[in-house]
């Protein structure tokens, strides 16, 4: 006999089937949804799914584990929600929570929760957000409404189901969203506790924009048999997305930002733009410049008020603002729709950051522009970008066209003096809260730069050894328009970064003085008629000729290293950057999109034809011979699984550089100085930072599952509730579940004469028939007593009639 379980999966199978049309079509109609989901999508207003939903979709809906990638506005949020609206199918209020959603930051978690509203409208599905900030009492009374779905934060997440020691084993449907930052932020222990309490039969998914290729990263998520979706591998970022650079000082970034702000120059009139900054404080900085300067705008950091935050975001979602400064809190998944611009204003220093940042814009088919400003430390960032795109980065010249992508250029200096001219009189003589917020800004991205993470020592020596950057052209986004003769302009532009490239001539005059390259001891402090002297400069009038051979030869060399537009290692590796990746024991699938494999072959033809036409000397068969007989030392893409890959340090390395420095506070800052401090017991000083985190760790609980958490996770909020509200435990309390079993064991047990102490148990342990035959007592007793009924009922009608009589 078949289950009622496999009778279930096998009826959803055919019910799929059913829904599913014959002839083949690529809409959401060839996947078999309900017409309940179908109608929702349709509301919605889309018409055929994107790459990630039409290879996941199906998978999902045949119970696999899946790992999933694509770039970001493809469409992820749509391909996890349909699925589990068909599993889910209707409202269940006897049921439980039977899925969970899993995001890292609030932000997120409320716009899935919005798009889960929107989407499902017609499904009935009831779903609760459950995030850090808000009531915990409102929280308990949404989880006693047993709602279908929870969109949670993972701290605020096991707070509650220790708090109300909840059941979850009635979750069949785990999603952990932007899956990379979820491990990466330090949710060990919340993760762990939570994936202790989940069915293990359950199905997970792990969704992202970044992913790496190995599973290692992800088997603490519990993936069962997962089959692997890695989409636009190749095209981390939108073909619809125009990248700007702008090389600068990093005391101009404010001026160049005003004036584009104010000529419109790159960013067209009322357009949404988004301003990435390093720390908390410099984004307050900005926003009050801004302010100042009568320019619709607000900010957004992660130690910012929860409502505060959600007001910023729904007034750029309306635009009643359309510029809004951030942190890289707004990097992941925050989505805002007709999103134009991007400007990073400060350069991240990891190209996983840059993909979340800029992949803001271009969403959903839009065209999107992204503009970074980079100084002159930022540079080897960039290039770590570029290795981890695969792309090569043009640089300007006098006949670049404005539409060209990837370009990096200078802007006019007279565009950035006119606009620091008017900072400073701000700043010096007319305000003084900017004054301070500015030198506040100032220090805390001191700090940023001091803790964020190093870029590679190759980036490092090609930014070293770059001599473009000396004489590098205007972007001609950023020409000098409506300054007079744009030659004037050009003329005066060379001469202001000839004078900054001015070194002071020192050891050179002495070089000149003998006509050579270097001086040697024999020449220092000498005299021209010493001997050490005359015989040195006749050894150089004879090898003079070499000399300059060699020095030609080393100058030229440098040209070509910074003329090459791919990394070493990359050429080096190129001819086999098809090769199969062994999966064998990783995934039980993997699945690629085959424009990517396409777009692979024709970038490998393209550059294999750039090596020809460069390295004239070598025949066509000898390089043939070289790709076919020389092993590669590294991965193809190596700067690409480098770039997704997840690292344990992510909290103290980039905690503090990339999302906000706390530490910029007055008191924290002192508190932070204060390195030791005199222990009395142990009479000796040590380390104050270390003695507060062992106090703060100190107090710890174990959980069932046998994992130590902070105490501060169980408080007792939850009884007081349900005290003051005289309200019931929740269904999928542990406690209550087992209270109630013990008390059916108990009445099961009395219900038999077995369990009963002093009573024979008859055949088949049933409680005897009680005899309906009565002694010879019992009839005695039941006469008497009747006797006396009679007796006592006529001496009351008695006293009736002579009360009556006299009465008359």
């Amino acid at each position: 006999m078949e289950s009622a379980d496999e009778i279930e999966i096998d009826y959803a199978k055919l019910l799929i089937a059913q829904n599913r049309k014959n002839k083949s079509s690529g809409g959401f109609q060839a996947m078999g949804l309900d017409h309940n989901v179908f109608k929702g999508i349709m509301k919605k207003g889309y018409k055929i799914p994107t790459p990630i939903q039409r290879k996941t979709i199906p998978i999902i809906l045949n119970g696999k584990d899946v790992v999933a990638m694509a770039r970001t506005g493809s469409g992820k949020t749509a391909a996890f929600l349909i699925p589990m609206f068909v599993k889910l199918k209707m409202r269940d209020p006897s049921a439980g929570v039977r899925a969970m959603i899993i995001s890292p930051t609030r932000e997120l978690a409320l716009q899935t929760f919005k798009f889960l509203k929107e989407l499902g409208k017609f499904t009935g599905l009831r779903a609760s957000v459950i995030i850090g900030g808000d009531s915990m009492e409102d929280q308990f009374a949404a989880i006693h409404e047993n709602p279908d779905v929870v969109i949670a934060t993972p701290g605020r997440l096991l707070h509650l189901i220790v708090e109300m020691n909840l059941s979850l084993k009635s979750v069949n449907y785990v999603v952990f969203d932007e899956a990379d930052r979820l491990f990466e932020m330090g949710f060990e222990e919340q993760l762990r506790e939570v994936l202790k309490r989940l069915p293990p039969d359950r199905q997970t998914l792990l969704f992202s924009a970044t992913l790496p290729k190995s599973l290692v990263d992800f088997t603490r998520a519990g993936l069962r048999h997962p089959t692997l979706i890695r989409l636009d591998v190749d095209s981390k970022l939108s073909d619809k997305l125009k990248l700007t650079h702008l090389f600068c000082r990093r005391e101009d970034k404010l001026g160049i930002l005003l004036s584009i702000l104010g000529d419109r120059s790159l960013i067209e009139e009322n357009s949404l733009t988004l301003i990435f900054c390093a720390t908390k404080h410099y984004v307050e900085f900005l926003h009050a410049v801004l302010e100042y300067f009568n320019f619709k705008c607000a900010c957004l950091y992660s130690s910012m008020d929860s409502e505060a935050r959600r007001v910023n975001v729904e007034k750029f979602h309306r635009k009643q603002i359309n510029i809004l400064i951030v942190t890289d809190l707004a990097a992941r998944g925050v989505d805002i729709p007709l999103l134009d611009n991007v400007i990073n204003f400060h350069f991240p220093a990891k190209a996983k950051l840059f993909v979340h940042r800029v992949g803001r814009a271009a969403r959903a088919g839009r065209h999107g522009h992204a503009i970074s400003f980079i100084s002159t430390d930022e540079y080897a960032y960039l290039l770590d970008l570029y290795l981890f795109l695969g792309r090569s980065l043009q640089f300007s010249t006098s006949g670049t066209c404005a539409d060209v992508g990837d370009l990096i250029g200078t802007v006019p200096q007279r565009r950035v003096d006119d606009e620091n001219r008017t900072i400073a009189l701000l700043l010096n003589t007319t305000n003084l809260d900017l004054e301070s917020l500015q030198k506040v800004a100032e220090n805390s991205y001191k700090h940023y730069t001091r803790s964020r993470p190093t870029s590679s020592a190759e980036s490092v020596r090609r930014a070293k050894a770059e001599t473009r950057l000396n004489n590098l052209p205007n972007h001609p986004a950023m020409a000098a328009v409506g300054f007079g003769c744009e030659k004037l302009e050009r003329e005066k532009d060379i001469l202001l970064a000839n004078i900054k490239c001015f070194r002071p001539q020192t050891v050179r005059s002495r070089r000149e003085l003998f006509d050579v390259n270097l001086c040697t001891v024999f020449e220092l402090n000498a005299k021209s008629s010493d001997l050490q002297w005359q015989v040195m400069k006749a050894k150089r009038r004879v090898h003079q000729k070499k000399i300059d051979q060699s020095k030609a030869a080393t100058v030229a060399e440098m040209n070509a290293a910074s003329n090459e537009e791919d990394h070493p290692l990359q050429q080096h590796v190129d001819a086999h950057a098809n090769d199969p990746v062994d999966f064998t024991g990783v995934f039980s699938e993997k699945i690629e999109s085959k424009f990517s494999e396409r777009a692979t072959e024709s970038v490998l033809s393209h550059k294999k034809k750039k090596k020809k036409t460069q390295n004239q000397k070598t025949t066509v068969k000898e390089e043939e011979k070289k790709e076919q007989f020389f092993i590669p030392y590294v991965p193809s893409d190596l700067h690409s699984e480098q770039g997704l890959s997840i690292e344990n340090n992510f909290t103290s390395e980039l905690g503090s550089a990339v999302i906000d420095f706390m530490d910029d506070e007055v008191e924290k800052m002192q508190r932070r100085n204060q390195k030791t401090k005199w222990d009395r017991k142990r009479k000796k000083f040590v380390n104050a930072c270390d003695e507060d985190n062992k106090k703060r760790s100190s107090k710890k609980i174990k959980t069932e599952s046998g994992v130590w958490i902070p105490a501060s996770y169980k408080t007792d909020l939850y009884d007081s509730w349900k005290k003051k509200l005289r309200m019931k435990a929740v269904q999928g309390d542990v406690d209550q579940q087992e209270n109630t079993e013990k008390r059916l064991k108990f009445f099961r047990r009395n219900r038999h004469a077995k369990g009963r102490k002093g009573v024979a148990s008859g055949g088949g342990g049933r409680r005897p028939v009680k005899s309906e035959l009565k002694s010879k007592m019992q009839i005695i007793k039941q006469h008497v007593e009747s006797e006396h009924r009679r007796k006592r009922n006529g001496k009351q009608l008695t006293n009736e009639k002579k009360q009556k009589k006299k009465k008359k």
